[in-house]
């Protein structure tokens, strides 16, 4: 159990720097000074997390389990997601730019009624914008935290919600009842009105579970938020290749083992736009690949109406005994195949095969190809396979090609990405795996992107949506340079 050392105070300047060195420590500095009203139901800020820590006597990292405006505003699932988890914090984010809340150091029940939580404080962290770390003491053992199913999370002196709770106009008005009133928690002078400003209307309420220790990713996640989706389909859905090229969409071979997942890559992007979880491409296991034929598939935006600027190109799964003609991929990659090809292991594509590109131009060739590797075999990866990938790099070396991975299967790879994808940057076991990854192919690291297809869910997560379409940018971007060279 975490407990609060109420002689901690609130960290200085120096502190900060030295924690989170100079470059970070700028930014913090303007956080500190206008906490702007955008960023205010975002996440906890790295000065946030420090000061938290420092009240409760230790490092700690955390992690957002229930946020309203993402979750709904349902007793039910804020019970669902919070339960049973260890200690929380829940943080208030209100309109008037005050940001405060409660410490828990037991876990959310749905029974219980007012239980004695003698580790509980209150705290505020911004007021009007402005840095101000307070933190309120329970004044004593009596029951300060209320556990029932039709309420969300609840203190003495900080109430949230009963039951469902609507969004009225931009914010949630949560209960006001002896909000911050000095009863069960220590407030000193202060109160409601100089905490926040009389109300308890915020535009966000977010719950963090309490871990002991700092982590650190082995690379920079991306925020896990539906803004960030938003943002990733943005770009991507806006993505044109130079008109001077005359390239309409931009082609992304993937290249892989027969089980690695391609196909399935296609499905999960199509799933993705589609906004539902649909199937373009055969997937699933089986002794040989279920792909015998090159497809390219386009990828239609029904916001629009209209195609992608891209065309992702499936072809044959590699394997030992039944392996696509190194001919054949040459010729693939120059833009003499057909879509539709049907692949035969015994003799290339030829001038004579129907539908064969004579004289292909820029707009047939392969922009980008993407390597689809299981992550949870690589260690056992066959010779064979390794070798033909390899083979494959040196053709795209020769022809200026880029070239990166999508690492699949992380779910296999590690248990707790398994039970939660955010957890992918945290995780040795993938950055053990991704390293594996880059040194087998000889690439740099950057260019390998763990990814997680949809297979046993059967609704979209945001999480995983990510993960793929900051992959797809990536491939998109990579096509850009190949065309831009051309030019």
């Amino acid at each position: 159990m975490l407990n609060y050392d109420s002689s901690s105070v609130s960290y200085n300047d120096t502190v900060i720097k030295t924690k989170v060195g100079h470059v970070k420590y700028s930014e913090l500095q303007t956080t500190a000074r206008d906490f702007k009203r955008e960023n205010m139901g975002c996440c906890l800020k790295d000065r946030d997390i420090l000061q938290l820590s420092s009240w409760l006597g230790e490092d700690c990292h955390f992690k957002l389990l229930y946020k309203i405006s993402r979750d709904g505003g349902s007793a039910e699932k804020f019970h669902e997601l919070c339960d049973n988890k260890g200690p929380t914090v829940t943080i208030f984010y209100n309109t008037d730019n005050n940001v405060y809340g409660g410490y828990l150091s037991r876990s959310w029940q749905r029974s219980g009624g007012w239980i004695t939580d003698g580790s509980s404080f209150l705290f505020q962290l911004y007021s009007n914008r402005k840095w101000n770390p307070n933190m309120f003491e329970v004044k004593d053992t009596e029951s300060n935290v209320y556990f029932d199913e039709d309420h969300g999370p609840k203190f003495e002196d900080l109430n949230s919600f009963s039951g469902i709770i609507e969004k009225t106009s931009d914010y949630y008005e949560m209960i006001k009842d002896d909000l911050f009133r000095n009863s069960y928690y220590e407030t000193r002078d202060t109160d409601a009105e100089s905490i926040a400003n009389g109300h308890n209307n915020v535009t966000d309420l977010e719950v963090y579970l309490v871990k002991e220790g700092l982590r650190k990713p082995w690379q920079e996640p991306p925020v896990w938020e539906p803004q960030t989706l938003e943002s990733l389909k943005k770009f991507i859905g806006s993505f044109e290749p130079n008109e001077e090229l005359n390239v309409p969409e931009v082609n992304i071979l993937l290249v892989g083992q027969v089980g690695a997942g391609k196909s399935s890559v296609v499905n999960t992007i199509n799933s993705i736009w589609k906004g539902e979880i649909s199937t373009r491409s055969w997937a699933g296991s089986s002794e040989h690949s279920l792909t015998t034929s090159f497809t390219r598939y386009k990828i239609r935006d029904p916001s629009t109406g209209t195609y992608l600027k891209f065309r992702l190109c499936d072809m044959r799964g590699l394997e030992g005994d039944m392996n696509v003609k190194s001919e054949d991929i040459a010729s693939l990659l120059d833009g003499h195949i057909p879509n539709k090809y049907k692949f035969n292991p015994a003799a290339p594509a030829t001038k004579d095969t129907p539908g064969f590109v004579k004289e292909p131009t820029i707009k047939d060739m392969i922009h980008t190809v993407v390597f689809v590797i299981d992550g949870s075999n690589v260690e056992v990866m066959p010779d064979e396979i390794v070798k033909k990938l390899k083979d494959i790099k040196e053709m795209l070396i020769v022809r200026d090609i880029p070239l990166m991975v999508f690492e699949t299967k992380i779910d296999k790879v590690c248990s707790e990405v398994d039970k939660d994808v955010e957890e992918v940057f945290y995780s040795e076991t993938v950055k053990t795996s991704v390293d594996k990854v880059a040194d087998v192919i000889a690439i740099p690291r950057s260019h390998v992107f763990p990814i997680k297809n949809y297979e046993k869910e059967g609704s979209l997560q945001t999480g995983i949506s990510i993960l793929a379409l900051r992959a797809l940018k990536q491939a998109l971007l990579f096509s850009e340079d190949f065309l831009e060279n051309q030019s």
